[in-house]
């Protein structure tokens, strides 16, 4: 009875640490499991205005390379989104945001990129982030906003979006036992 009692504890206090040190993801994960088995995906622009969809297809043109960000996530980059093809749809949105610093007039706005995954036809997402450009807050935003061109932030949003994603779908495979 005692050798059981300190090997529970023994065991706790290996154990415990250890889950607690495993980072949460940073995004919403709706259906750990279904996430957890996405092997291929496309991103899709369609529904985005034309300036927005350019800034989109070019940054996974150039991200797409050896040595970039996008190899760096363990699903199967599709061409496009037709029917059948990809694993999941990633959609990005972008809102913008006006400097909250009444001063501030004239000041370009601050985008944000929000990234949503999607299984097949769902309207519901399996995934999904929020990222502001790289030197933004991603907390509230803050008083003094960016004063890069609007297609340089969505690329700067975008990337933060993928490098959280990439971060959650290795946190996940580490969480799902094999």
């Amino acid at each position: 009875m005692k050798q059981q009692i300190f090997l529970a504890l023994f065991l706790s206090i290996i154990i415990l640490p250890a889950a607690a040190s495993a980072k949460k993801p940073r995004g919403k994960i709706s259906n750990l499991a279904a996430f957890s088995k996405v092997r291929s995906y496309c991103v899709d622009a369609s529904d985005l205005p034309s300036d927005e969809a350019y800034d989109l297809k070019r940054f996974i043109s150039n991200e797409s390379g050896p040595k970039k960000l996008l190899p760096k996530l363990p699903w199967l980059l599709a061409s496009d989104c037709s029917e059948g093809a990809p694993g999941v749809i990633v959609r990005i949105e972008f809102q913008q945001f006006s400097p909250v610093n009444p001063s501030a007039q004239g000041e370009p706005p601050t985008i944000r990129a929000y990234l949503r995954v999607f299984q097949g036809s769902s309207s519901q997402a399996l995934y999904e982030v929020e990222s502001a450009p790289a030197n933004d807050t991603m907390g509230a935003m803050s008083d003094a906003p960016l004063t890069d061109p609007l297609a340089v932030q969505r690329y700067d949003a975008v990337y933060a979006a993928f490098w959280f994603l990439i971060e959650d779908v290795h946190r996940v495979s580490q969480m799902i036992p094999k």
